[in-house]
């Protein structure tokens, strides 16, 4: 066995990136792009107001109090006319800030009494609620770098950029092969001593939050020539393959001798941690190959632990392990040496929460987890107040 640690490496040392496509900006939301982004324009393109407001010069105003004029600017509308030292113009946010006006007085400082504004406040401050040409990014600046995932805050930045298509690293095709004699579809009757099967629907959900379109599942019974005749079909369709269940030593289980048939090349092969220490993973080709443990909750903890930050890596991301944390423990808690636990748990009040019922086999304990808490393999024992690790679930 080898550490969580070491597995870790393992697998990032043994991802690639898939090629790049180039799609269009509105269909990149979850995309990772592939090149440094540039700004076409200067944003803002002129200088803006930033409040509704007057318009004034500020040293003559200061000089001599203003005049309002009958004339306005609002936001889309151009404007030629010259202003004259003492007058002020009524001006909306987001229009063209005219030449000789640097400073905008909010609509609410002020109120006009026989075309004179009258100042509410007891200073003005030059060029106040004006965006300056070029504020938020020049034309030529970096305003993506490579390896950044394209949240919907920047999908509208590159709109306001005037870009239509982006180049983006290519997303990867995933096949979910789910073993098990006793599992049926949640549509079938349950009758004997079958169960419904979860395992695909939950990874096929995951995959999905991390805008991963192409995602097939299949059942297998427990027949090693049936799941090598399924991997054999897969591998020429996949970029990934994820199966449930059969990866342990148990006489039905053929998970592990079916890739040995097919010629998988073997990377890792059980970890030392709790839930999932029968973990394997492999290439066949250049298609990797993720064998999880059958228990539902094993499977959630292998899939943000090692199926997630190869995905993140395989398509291009600058980082790829989900985000933790660093809190205090708000119980103690106990366990054996030699394997290294991830524990479902919440944050309350800033301190850490380790759930009941940790056994690899419960899904209704992730209700209110926030992530899971990581107790390396040398720890037995950690004490209530204690600083523990959370490495938190993504939110999308």
């Amino acid at each position: 066995m080898i550490s969580v640690e070491e597995a870790k490496n393992i697998i990032l040392n043994n991802t690639s990136v898939l090629g790049i496509q180039n799609i269009k900006v509105e269909d990149a939301l979850n995309r990772t792009i592939s090149e440094d982004v540039y700004a076409t324009i200067d944003i803002p393109m002129f200088d803006q107001a930033a409040m509704d407001g007057y318009g004034i010069s500020h040293d003559t105003f200061i000089k001599g109090g203003g005049i309002f004029t009958a004339k306005e600017i609002a936001a889309g509308a151009d404007s030629n006319d010259q202003f004259s030292e003492g007058e002020a113009i009524r001006i909306f946010t987001g229009a063209k800030i005219p030449e000789g006006i640097d400073t905008v007085i909010i609509q609410e400082d002020v109120s006009i009494a026989n075309n004179e504004i009258l100042l509410h406040s007891n200073s003005i401050i030059k060029g106040a609620n004006v965006r300056k040409k070029g504020s938020q990014i020049k034309k030529g600046e970096c305003a993506i770098p490579k390896g950044t995932r394209l949240t919907p805050p920047l999908i509208g930045f590159l709109t306001s950029l005037g870009i239509k298509e982006i180049n983006v690293f290519a997303i990867p095709g995933v096949n979910i092969i789910i073993t098990g004699n006793e599992l049926i579809s949640v549509n079938d009757n349950l009758e004997g001593s079958k169960v419904f099967e979860s395992n695909g629907i939950t990874l096929k959900s995951a995959l999905q939050m991390m805008g991963i379109k192409d995602i097939y599942i299949h059942h297998c019974g427990d027949n090693k020539e049936a799941l090598c005749e399924i991997l054999m079909k897969v591998i020429k369709t996949s970029n990934i393959i994820i199966i449930t269940g059969g990866i342990s030593v148990g006489k039905y289980d053929y998970t592990h001798s079916a890739l040995e048939q097919i010629n998988a090349t073997e990377l890792i092969y059980k970890v030392k941690q709790k839930p999932g220490k029968p973990m394997y993973v492999g290439k066949k080709g250049d298609v990797l190959v993720f064998g999880l443990p059958g228990n539902p909750a094993a499977v959630v903890s292998c899939f943000y632990n090692y199926v997630y930050p190869a995905i993140k890596s395989v398509c291009g991301e600058k980082i790829t392990s989900l985000k933790s944390v660093r809190l205090p423990l708000l119980d103690s808690f106990s366990k054996k040496q030699g394997l290294a636990n991830f524990l479902k748990a919440s944050i309350h009040n800033n301190q850490l929460k380790i759930h009941n019922g940790q056994e690899s086999n419960i899904l209704n304990t992730f209700l209110d987890a926030d992530g899971l808490v990581y107790l390396s393999e040398e720890k037995e024992q950690v004490q209530a107040g204690e600083i523990a690790e959370i490495i938190l679930f993504p939110n999308t």
